[in-house]
């Protein structure tokens, strides 16, 4: 019986520090909230957004897989390369489950949530209320003040999560 209470005791000791390591080598998080500008992502995970008026490209990067975008709510269809799509109009959503995918979204009313590993970048397009995003943090809808607001200045950054904000370099503007 103390063999069983000490295994037991043994093992609830052991699963925290999995649950740590699960993270570290696990995906990253974006989210954004009313954004005017363009995010730019290059990963594999889940995207999902709106947007109120512009445009979203999607490049798939690995057509051979199970998972196909979905975009909904658009007027304006162009082929982009031999491999993207731009969608365009009012009151797109789109979403992208699975697969790796190259995304540009451009525009205003931008509303996003990602868990995914990779990397982007994100520029505000206009001075104002360019809107906000957090990095592997809150969740901009909820908690708006504690996300910042879309730079100014073009910013890369990795979505993983042991890098977050910590990665976040300055690059050149559009």
């Amino acid at each position: 019986m103390r063999k069983t209470f000490a295994l037991l005791g043994l093992l609830a000791l052991t699963i925290p520090v999995a649950g740590v390591a699960a993270l570290r080598v696990g995906e990253g998080t974006l989210s954004v909230e009313d954004g005017q500008g363009r995010v730019t992502l290059q990963a594999r995970g889940g995207v999902i957004g709106r947007l109120e008026r512009g445009s979203v490209t999607i490049h798939d990067l690995s057509p051979e897989d199970a998972y196909d975008p979905y975009v909904f709510g658009y007027d304006q269809l162009r082929l982009v390369g031999e491999d993207g799509i731009r969608y365009g109009g009012d009151g797109l959503r789109f979403r992208l489950i699975g697969g790796k995918y190259r995304i540009v979204i451009e525009g205003r009313g931008i509303d996003l949530s990602v868990v995914a590993k990779g990397f982007g970048s994100i520029v505000a397009g206009q001075p104002g209320d360019p809107g906000v995003y957090s990095l592997d943090g809150a969740d901009c809808r909820n908690v708006r003040a504690s996300c910042k607001p879309l730079p100014e200045i073009a910013r890369r950054f990795q979505l993983s999560a042991e890098r977050g904000e910590k990665s976040l370099v300055r690059s050149d503007a559009r």
